[in-house]
């Protein structure tokens, strides 16, 4: 390993920290990234049908569902972004771990983040969990190459408007405090 890339940490590569508009970057590329893929299958199965319209359709329902399997995994790699980013939120611009003890797993981040007078319902405690075991399944034992995890689209923003809706309401709590 390179020794620009041993010990790397977030005081090595934050300047603002995490915003709002990250959570969004996160799938606004993965979006980006699956419509050029559509694109470019289109014009490659246009070719395909042009060259050879009568097995044209057999060859492309094969490259249609390993560019649909493929996309499966650019879904997950937005799960995992948008995990990564509600946990260094809480741990690091919430609750600030500092160089202090470190918080393992979201639920030790979550009950420190509600010792802080965060407000987090337990049906989100729920929801994070349940998301964060998800991610952690599609991370530690990943889904076969042609049988990727069912994420589609509409899970994604369901999560994205989830952590957004923290996020926002823990900045609102964070300067509120700030206030007082």
């Amino acid at each position: 390993m390179r020794d620009q890339l041993k010990d790397i940490t977030e005081k090595k590569y934050w300047v603002y920290g995490i915003t709002e508009p990250d959570f969004d970057h996160a799938v606004d590329l993965v979006r980006e990234l699956i419509d050029a893929r559509i694109e470019q299958y289109e014009k490659e199965a246009a070719k395909v049908r042009a060259e050879g319209p009568d097995v044209a359709e057999d060859i492309l329902d094969d490259v249609a569902y390993y560019r649909y399997t493929d996309n499966q995994y650019l879904w997950q790699f937005a799960l995992w972004r948008l995990q990564g980013l509600i946990e260094a939120v809480i741990a690091h611009q919430l609750i600030d771990v500092g160089t202090g003890k470190r918080l393992i797993g979201l639920k030790a981040k979550l009950e420190a983040l509600q010792s802080k007078g965060y407000t987090v319902a337990t049906e989100e405690i729920q929801e994070l969990l349940l998301w964060a075991n998800l991610r952690n399944a599609l991370s530690h034992a990943p889904p076969e190459q042609y049988r990727p995890a069912p994420l589609k689209e509409e899970d994604i923003e369901e999560y994205l408007a989830f952590v957004k809706g923290l996020y926002l309401r823990w900045q609102k709590e964070k300067a509120d405090a700030r206030m007082e």
